[in-house]
């Protein structure tokens, strides 16, 4: 519990800010590079809660959007370790930058970047069975399209340097919801 009430206590802003900007972020994930061979390509899901912050003047193309959610990687089987099968859970807490090129933040293409910390957790049960509970910088970006004022969609890549021989990269398929 002690692990997590910094981030629970770091959405508390997320409640004083106006309901019309609040929303829930589904994710679907693919791992590569090290994640992938640690849950041999597992799929992952994962979910988020939102806050929509246009930044003053710049209400129309710039949006602030911080975030409190997390991932999950169900058991895969750890390509080096055949026997060793690796759940991966992550609680994050983010700041996304979203930038609307022609300036409708109610329909259109967009551009977001995130940046925050993330929690990683990997838990491995078999032949070698470890646990790993850090947190480190976490990163991801990509392109999106706002299909309607409370729904939208991106494709990003996501980065984070979990350990020296671990740095968990994928791409992530996400839908956002704001109400």
């Amino acid at each position: 519990m002690r692990r997590i009430l910094p981030f629970l206590l770091a959405a508390l802003p997320l409640i004083a800010q106006d309901a019309s900007s609040i929303g829930l972020r589904a994710d679907l994930l693919a791992p590569t590079g090290d994640l992938r061979n640690v849950t041999n390509t597992q799929m992952g899901m994962g979910a988020a809660l939102v806050v929509n912050i246009p930044l003053g003047d710049m209400a129309s193309s710039f949006i602030l959007r911080p975030l409190v959610g997390g991932q999950f990687i169900p058991r895969g089987i750890n390509q080096e370790l055949a026997s060793t099968r690796t759940t991966v859970t992550t609680l994050d807490l983010m700041l996304e930058a979203l930038w609307y090129p022609d300036g409708d933040p109610t329909r259109g293409t967009f551009l977001v970047g995130a940046a925050g910390v993330q929690h990683w957790r990997l838990n491995s049960t078999g032949a070698t069975p470890s646990t790993l509970s850090v947190t480190r910088l976490g990163v991801n970006a990509g392109v999106g399209y706002q299909i309607t004022p409370h729904l939208a969609a991106d494709l990003r890549g996501f980065w984070s340097p979990v350990t020296p021989t671990l740095t968990a990269s994928g791409v992530m398929l996400a839908a956002t919801m704001t109400f």
